[in-house]
């Protein structure tokens, strides 16, 4: 095939596709402007710089180091929203891949048209580094100089900006390609792998615990990697369990939403851990923030310092965490096209869009609403100091307190998410009650 066909061929052709191709674009603009901004800290040197004019994070030449590594670690997370967005592969896609192979194409010109699909998001995400990299340099140039950690744009940017794009295109593509699957088959979760990690979580949150004063941040890291493989262990449990409860529901919604979380299983528990786990990480720098704003007056340099190191984090992973929910929304969206002519025949008994609508904000709040819940209620609780090899107090009354209004803040805004899901859904809604999807094709 010659490009102009691949990229003819590549192009969404629904909302669900567009929307799915749209978050992975976001994702990687994103991950391009913090890669921009870690090659523009990198061109500082590796001297010191004044104070007066730079924020301490970018004065200082070991923190400024440190920094380059944080942007380029939150750049490889957004990266791999971008890999769960487009992991999503909606129903419509699937099926024109396969209509493609009936219709004579090989698998190679079909893996061709996964990498190409994905090299386009990737070539879109990088033209759009440039432009959030900007924005957000001037965002932050308003506030006080501590939290200016990314400095303002040179002309020098526009250079480095060129082979950005092409790693973000190289990216996209390398995604494309990992992800494609020559047998169009849903994959078969094993129930070892969901016992192994009930297992070996718990045993590595135990042993980073016991351990992070001696071995500090590797004990800190084993801590959070056994915290995420026990999220995502127990998430189809609990998701399934909820689900079954619906099921024996008396009320037609629960019903209805029980059999969609079990036919959504999956991917809606791979992002209940990724939300379980950014509120436990912004639970735990809630928690630093609260601790450093209250130490000493003689200290106030220093906890300026620390409160913005630590509220600049949290605005980063909630970022992640509004990425997750819109990624939960996607699929929802995916399913809505998979099973349209299932819903169609729900207008024979009396079915609407705002039943339905509803039925989708329950959906989404029984998968959001927990997670965030209990990954900000834990990480309040065991707090920074804890899992860092410092003193903590779990349960003290005005840590108690903390977690306790966290836990609130995070069910509401999994709430939220299905309100808004809800709003966002409401052509799809409408489409997917038509009559006209009960037509033989």
């Amino acid at each position: 095939m010659t490009l102009e066909t691949l990229v003819q061929l590549a192009r969404s052709r629904t909302p669900a596709d567009r929307s799915r191709i749209q978050l992975a674009t976001a994702a990687l603009g994103l991950g391009g402007a913090l890669l921009l901004g870690a090659l523009r800290i990198a061109r500082l040197g590796k001297g010191e710089l004044g104070a007066d004019v730079y924020s301490n994070y970018v004065a200082e030449s070991g923190l400024r180091s440190g920094l380059v590594a944080i942007l380029i670690i939150l750049a490889l997370l957004t990266a791999g929203l971008a890999v769960q967005a487009l992991r999503l592969g909606t129903a419509a896609r699937e099926r024109r891949l396969v209509a493609l192979r009936l219709a004579g194409a090989s698998r190679k010109q079909v893996r061709q048209l996964s990498v190409t699909d994905a090299a386009l998001a990737g070539l879109a995400g990088g033209l759009l580094a440039g432009p959030i990299y900007l924005v957000l340099s001037l965002l932050l140039g308003v506030l006080p100089r501590m939290a200016q950690v990314l400095p303002g744009a040179e002309l020098l940017d526009l250079l480095i900006w060129v082979p950005v794009v092409v790693m973000t295109t190289a990216g996209g593509a390398l995604i494309g390609g990992l992800l494609h699957r020559d047998q169009l088959l849903p994959g078969v979760e094993r129930p070892e792998q969901v016992r192994t990690g009930i297992i070996v979580g718990p045993v590595m949150l135990v042993l980073g615990v016991a351990t992070v004063r001696w071995f500090g941040y590797v004990a800190s890291t084993v801590f959070v990697v056994g915290l995420a493989l026990f999220f995502l262990s127990l998430a189809p449990l609990w998701i399934k369990t909820i689900a079954r409860r619906f099921q024996r529901s008396g009320d037609p919604a629960n019903l209805l939403t029980g059999i969609r979380l079990v036919a959504d299983a999956r991917p809606a528990s791979r992002m209940a851990t990724l939300l379980a786990s950014c509120g436990f990480l912004v639970g735990t720098l809630a928690d630093g923030t609260i601790s450093a704003a209250t130490e000493p007056e003689d200290l106030i340099d220093r906890t300026g310092f620390y409160v913005t190191g630590y509220v600049l984090a949290s605005v980063g992973v909630l970022l992640i965490v509004l990425t997750g929910i819109a990624a939960l929304v996607v699929g929802v969206a995916d399913q809505l096209v998979d099973q349209r002519r299932q819903i169609a025949c729900l207008t024979a008994l009396g079915v609407d869009a705002r039943f339905l609508r509803r039925v989708i904000r329950r959906q989404l709040t029984t998968v959001a609403a927990p997670a965030l819940a209990g990954g900000l209620f834990l990480g309040a609780l065991l707090g920074l100091g804890r899992i860092t090899g410092g003193d903590a107090d779990s349960f003290a009354p005005s840590k108690l307190l903390t977690a306790a209004g966290l836990m609130a803040a995070g069910w509401l805004l999994g709430l939220l998410a299905g309100v808004a899901a809800g709003f966002f859904l409401r052509n799809q809604l409408r489409d997917a009650l038509d009559p006209e999807n009960l037509r033989a094709a």
